[in-house]
């Protein structure tokens, strides 16, 4: 885990996520945000018009990274392939938010960074961002979010069901299984029946 340490850069988004070093907290069902309900996040999609992401009926891997953070691009690339191998299911979604390197970020540019950074990478996934400084921190300290890489398991009725805090090798495993057993806990959707 990346502790969000104090600079001249990051002051910001050390203040808006604290600063704390104490190591991975990977799968933690005890996380302070467990249980929470989320409401509309203050995310905005990076680098293409789309509406903020929707929680309702869907299972959601909520990950905060940026482009500057060693553990996050060990993460990555495993929630990349998670999300490429539930492409064709509509009751999942990977909402992963650049956090980026603090300040109040111009969109913009954080969308090129990570448009950049996603294509070096060879990584392709929809990217997100947050749309304002107060969002961030209102998201922030809601979810009890210390450091980064950060990921979250929101159920279908917006809950969250676990946490993994920092990264440690094997992580993304253990969450492509969480999500398939909520996955196959949540009825599909059937076609209504014509008239």
């Amino acid at each position: 885990m990346i502790a969000i340490r104090p600079s001249r850069r990051v002051a910001l988004v050390a203040v808006l996520f604290g600063v704390v070093g104490t190591g991975c907290d990977a799968g933690r069902r005890d996380h302070p945000a467990v249980g929470r309900t989320l409401g509309e996040l203050p995310l905005v999609a990076l680098g293409r018009d789309a509406a903020g992401p929707d929680l309702a009926d869907k299972v959601t891997l909520l990950n905060f990274w940026a482009t500057w953070c060693p553990p996050c691009r060990r993460e990555l690339p495993g929630l990349a392939r998670l999300a490429a191998r539930l492409a064709d299911e509509p009751r999942f979604q990977l909402l992963a938010v650049n956090v980026g390197s603090g300040g109040a970020a111009d969109p913009v540019a954080l969308a090129a960074e990570t448009r950049q950074f996603l294509a070096a990478q060879s990584l392709e996934l929809d990217a997100w961002g947050f749309g304002d400084a107060l969002g961030q921190m209102t998201l922030s300290t809601a979810l009890g979010l210390e450091g980064i890489p950060a990921t979250f398991l929101v159920g279908p009725d917006r809950r969250i069901r676990r946490a993994w805090v920092g990264y440690r090798g094997g992580d993304e495993a253990e969450m492509a299984r969480e999500v398939f057993a909520l996955l196959k806990d949540q009825p599909r959707e059937t076609p209504a029946a014509a008239p």
